[in-house]
């Protein structure tokens, strides 16, 4: 897992009620979508029914894990039928899945689902798509294979971004954490918590050596096919020195009980998303979050389209409304996100039409400029992560 939802946002679920329905088909020109819980306000969804689409399904999942793995369960084998059931004539041609218009996904499992034939591209022109800044296009304009490409294929549509975010208890010892290297502070020895995955870690690796959370790497290395033992080699001697000073520092790699450590005084800072801390920071008044200055990893949610569904009109509308800026400012306040759309250039100035409902929202444009995703790995780089991950945490021992 990234671990927010195993790249898990785990936010507080939305109850069930009249703006939820279940698994009911809905007519031709309606609309079914699967969620993530919290991530859309309940009014968000009711203007939506009200004004634009009566007709449109949603519910919602706790974890874009179980998301995923439905987008794998609708393009699997179908269920044979078993025992007597298989000799009715009604039972011997069943019809596929039905599926939904579009789900929920985050940005760490859009590679796999491309490269595993489980989404497909939107089909939105370019006027749809206006409201998502160029570069937000650029990252979600895929090949085949997963990877970045030039093209006119929009894979998803981006709705909402959140960030890494040091959480710390504030006492007369806390850094200033201006910068991610302030985790190596003497006086967090052994008393950080960091999330426990390889790409996260290292990508923080790469942050604390060059200034950024994406390393490039030569046609060498991502010409590579597989894994081989010198490519793991190759980047261990660039990672197991700095590995070895932040690992001193780490007390755990937790990416679901760290906040409650750190509420119980047992860790002094943890690295977490910033979705994942709303509601301790609500809570308990000592704790501080923070973004260093020099910029943090984010991650988006996106809508996609599961591969075979129809890419319905109330499917572009749903996508286009969530874009507005009513609902796109709504959408922020719930997990601290923000939306993509205030990322545009024109909320970033003086003059900025950046919305006052925002205004104490950690992620405003300025702080993001510095910010990046994490680009999608050749897969020969990222199972060389993973084997280096588990070296690095073996020699640490």
């Amino acid at each position: 897992m990234i671990n927010r939802r195993t790249l898990l946002l785990g936010t507080a679920g939305l109850a069930a009620g009249s703006v939820l329905t279940g698994c009911n088909r809905v007519p031709a020109d309606g609309l079914k979508v699967t969620l993530l819980e919290g991530a859309i306000p309940s009014e968000v969804l009711q203007r939506f029914r009200q004004q634009v689409v009566s007709a449109a399904s949603f519910q919602t999942r706790s974890q874009m894990q179980g998301i995923f793995q439905q987008l794998q369960r609708w393009q699997g084998p179908a269920e044979a039928s078993a025992g007597w059931g298989r000799l009715l004539p009604w039972r011997q041609a069943q019809a596929g899945p039905i599926l939904d218009n579009l789900v929920s996904l985050g940005d760490y499992w859009l590679t796999s689902a491309i490269a595993q034939n489980l989404i497909e591209p939107l089909s939105l022109t370019a006027e749809q798509r206006a409201p998502l800044p160029a570069q937000w296009q650029q990252f979600v304009t895929r090949d085949s294979s997963g990877q970045i490409a030039s093209s006119d294929l929009l894979w998803a549509a981006p709705y909402k971004v959140q960030s890494l975010v040091i959480v710390y208890r504030q006492s007369v010892d806390s850094p200033s954490f201006e910068t991610w290297r302030d985790l190596l502070a003497p006086s967090l020895s052994g008393m950080i918590a960091l999330p426990n995955h390889p790409n996260l870690v290292i990508g923080l690796l790469q942050k604390m050596q060059t200034g950024s959370f994406n390393t490039s790497f030569d046609s060498s290395l991502t010409n590579r096919r597989e894994a081989t033992p010198e490519l793991v080699s190759e980047l261990s001697e660039q990672l197991s020195t700095p590995f070895a000073e932040l690992n001193r520092q780490v007390r755990t790699y937790d990416s679901q009980t760290a906040l409650k450590a750190l509420v119980n005084e047992d860790l002094k800072a943890v690295v977490t998303w910033s979705g994942d801390v709303v509601t301790a920071l609500q809570r308990y008044r000592s704790l501080r979050a923070v973004v260093p200055a020099e910029g943090s990893l984010l991650s988006a949610d996106m809508w996609v389209r599961p591969k075979g569904a129809s890419m319905s009109e109330a499917a572009q509308d749903w996508i286009d409304f969530c874009w507005q800026p009513e609902a796109a400012t709504q959408i922020s306040r719930a997990g601290a996100g923000l939306s993509p759309v205030f990322l545009a250039d024109r909320f970033a100035g003086e003059d900025s039409a950046f919305p006052d409902a925002l205004a104490s929202n950690r992620l405003r444009p300025e702080t993001m400029q510095n910010s990046e995703l994490l680009l999608p790995l050749p897969e020969s780089i990222q199972s060389a992560y993973v084997t280096l991950w588990q070296q690095l945490r073996r020699q640490a021992v």
